[in-house]
């Protein structure tokens, strides 16, 4: 696949252009430009940086604050409790280190956009006008109706990259960018050697620094009649033929050659007599949402409609507290799983529907 880099490299002309735009003081874009859609002409504009001021006028700020900002990196460290038990270790930028990373976070998902691998679903800002084909249904439709369904997870996926595998994507191809460049990005975006959970910027990176890993695993899948798709740090792997032990160990390997590890708690493999499951969604006949949520909606929306919000909230977060906070969040967390049934199954689909209906008749949400 073509990168930006290499049309930039091509062609001289929109380089300069693009410079003009940016650093010349012009208001108005170059007609040769006018024709790149709005993430192209946003990844252009990332991969023209090449200066330590070009850096700076890119992130609005002067060297002196960028210099600091690089310098003297602050994260508040705190954790948050796993859904399924443990803890996880959460790094998050101070206000203006976060707004560096936001701006970049947007660019460097406009960039990504023209290099991403069919197979991810996971980490990807979708464009209104380019539709929205990056989620987690997209994702597991890949695998439905298959006889059997490998999952595998990437064991602690963010802080397993390194600041000098970052580095070194932003000296790669895609970037070109130079070494100052390459090693101010680094230090913007990482901390203490690795990518952080926390950071806005670290996700889209992590997709960056999986290229070669997703390559590999495309070319193994292709030549193993497998299926395969990635959502962050979720790899599946379907066949209506068996995958063998063999199979499965090819694949363990090349992804430690690719420098991650697996997650060995979290590695099944499901045949289709069984509930087979991909990114928390069903995938047997037809994606679907588990049957464990939508036993949930219907016990959380008949407590609701048929004893009242404060004994619905009592009962399902066990709490004889009730108050404005806790009443708004089992609100919020249920319109969210109805919402969610709708994104999976459709908003025409008649249980959806259902279930909003007898939320808006409590609330009258939407009205």
């Amino acid at each position: 696949m073509t990168t930006v880099t290499e049309i930039l490299n091509q062609s001289k002309t929109h380089k300069n252009n693009l410079h003009k735009y940016l650093y010349g003081g012009t208001n108005n874009l170059h007609k040769s430009l006018v024709t790149f859609k709005k993430h192209e002409l946003n990844a252009l504009l990332l991969v023209s940086i090449e200066k330590p001021v070009e850096l700076c006028k890119f992130f609005n700020t002067s060297f002196f604050r960028l210099e600091s900002i690089i310098n003297n990196p602050i994260y508040k460290q705190y954790t948050i409790k796993k859904k399924k038990g443990g803890e996880r270790q959460i790094s998050e930028p101070d206000k203006k280190l976060k707004t560096i990373q936001k701006r970049l976070n947007y660019f460097l998902q406009a960039y990504y956009l023209l290099v991403k691998p069919t197979e991810v679903y996971g980490f990807v800002v979708n464009p209104h006008y380019l539709g929205d084909y990056c989620n987690i249904v997209e994702n597991a439709k890949v695998h439905t109706g298959k006889k059997y369904v490998l999952n595998i997870d990437l064991k602690d996926f963010f802080p397993s990259i390194t600041s000098k595998q970052v580095k070194d994507i932003f000296l790669s191809h895609y970037f070109n960018y130079n070494e100052q460049i390459a090693t101010a990005l680094t230090l913007l975006t990482t901390y203490e050697g690795k990518l952080l959970t926390g950071a806005p910027t670290s996700p889209v990176i992590s997709n960056f620094i999986c290229h070669q890993l997703d390559a590999d695993l495309k070319t193994f899948s292709q030549n193993n009649e497998l299926a395969f798709t990635r959502y962050a740090d979720d790899l599946t792997f379907s066949s209506n033929t068996a995958i063998s032990k063999d199979t499965i160990l090819e694949i363990i390997q090349l992804i430690r050659q690719n420098n991650f590890e697996v997650n060995p708690q979290k590695l099944r493999l499901k045949t289709n007599n069984r509930k087979q499951t991909v990114t928390g969604l069903t995938v047997n006949e037809k994606v679907n949402v588990d049957r464990k949520l939508l036993k949930k909606i219907r016990a959380m929306l008949h407590d609701l409609t048929k004893n009242g919000v404060q004994l619905a909230v009592k009962k399902h977060f066990n709490t004889n507290y009730v108050d404005e906070k806790n009443t708004a969040k089992f609100i919020y967390r249920l319109e969210g799983y109805i919402n969610f049934v709708g994104q999976v199954r459709g908003k025409t689909d008649s249980l959806y529907m259902k279930q909003k209906a007898a939320l808006n008749s409590v609330f009258n949400i939407g009205k």
